[in-house]
Order: structure tokens, then C-alpha cells, then sequence
């Protein structure tokens, strides 16, 4: 298997200003090898693979730093609406559904394009990250001001992992 890797880009279409409010530029970062996947190949990727059990904990991992340099912007919260677990429908008489916990739900749209997205703000920084259409990519809204240090913080994130900047056709994928 290819070596777990990370990658990452300014996202820079059209198609970027639906998710990225006026001052603020949206990036991507996502770890690969990545599963067979139609939309990132139409993208231009090439680096596909099956993930086993040291990708997943890789994954995680990442998903643990990427969380915490994002928190230095300000405290985390859920802005989109909680995903909640699914119920048998003769307990939805007796009780609401649970929402899934706040890790499970940026989790979620990585792996399920049938999940809703999930948005998670960073205090009032502008800062955000959202996971959505069942790929693995974590959008990152920055402001524009702060864009210049987002190489920095890439490098912080993959931790001891490979890092290539890899710029695709966004508009496949958003």
C-alpha cells in the first residue's frame, strides 16, 4: 500500500464562493491513498487504494490534529444541523432520536454521502471546517488574512506524514 499521505490546496473556482463567504478563502485537505471514487477521479486524482486498519488509525489521528490547531482559532461548535442516529420507528414513538456525538459528526459525511454535512465554527474567527458528500476532504474556511499560514499549519497536522500540494478540478468534488 502507498504511503499514507497528505494533501492539500486552495480551492480556488466558482464554485468555492457557495461555501466561503466574502473574505475568507476555502482550502482542502484530505488524506490519501483514497477508495476508488468517480468524482475524485474526474477531479484529476490518481492516488487510489484501499485503506486498512493503519490508514484508519492514520486517519484519526489526523482528524485529532486537524481539530485542535483549528481550535486555537476559538471553541468548537456544531453550526449545521446534528445528524441524528437512526431508530427502530416503534421507539420513535416513546423517544427522540440521539444525536451522534460531536467527533461522529464531522466523521459522518467523510464516509456516507447520504449523511448531511456537517459545519463546525471555530469561535467567531471565521475560521470553519466542513466534511460532506461522503468524501474524505475537510473543507477549511480561513480568513483571507490568515491564508498564508495555512502551509504552516498543514505541516502541523500531518504530523510526520508526507505532505503534496495537489490541485484538482474542484468543481467535481463540491
Amino acid at each position: 500500500m502507498q504511503p499514507f499521505t497528505i494533501h492539500w490546496s486552495p480551492v480556488l473556482c466558482d464554485s468555492a464562493r457557495h461555501y466561503a463567504a466574502e473574505g475568507l478563502q476555502l482550502f482542502a485537505l484530505w488524506p490519501s491513498p483514497v477508495n476508488p471514487d468517480v468524482c475524485f477521479r474526474e477531479a484529476g486524482f490518481t492516488d487510489f487504494g484501499d485503506g486498512d486498519e493503519s490508514w484508519d488509525a492514520h486517519s484519526e489521528g489526523l482528524l485529532t490534529r486537524l481539530i485542535a490547531e483549528l481550535s486555537s482559532h476559538g471553541t468548537p461548535s456544531l453550526t449545521s444541523k446534528p445528524a441524528e442516529r437512526r431508530q427502530p420507528w416503534y421507539r420513535s414513538l416513546f423517544a427522540k432520536p440521539e444525536p451522534f456525538d460531536f467527533r461522529e459528526q464531522i466523521e459522518l459525511p467523510l464516509h456516507r454521502d447520504d449523511a448531511p454535512d456537517c459545519v463546525v465554527a471555530f469561535g467567531g474567527s471565521g475560521v470553519s471546517l466542513r466534511t460532506s458528500n461522503g468524501h474524505h476532504i475537510f473543507w477549511i474556511e480561513l480568513p483571507e488574512r490568515e491564508s498564508a499560514l495555512f502551509t504552516s499549519m498543514v505541516s502541523r497536522v500531518a504530523g510526520s506524514h508526507p505532505i503534496v500540494r495537489t490541485d484538482l478540478r474542484w468543481e467535481c468534488l463540491l
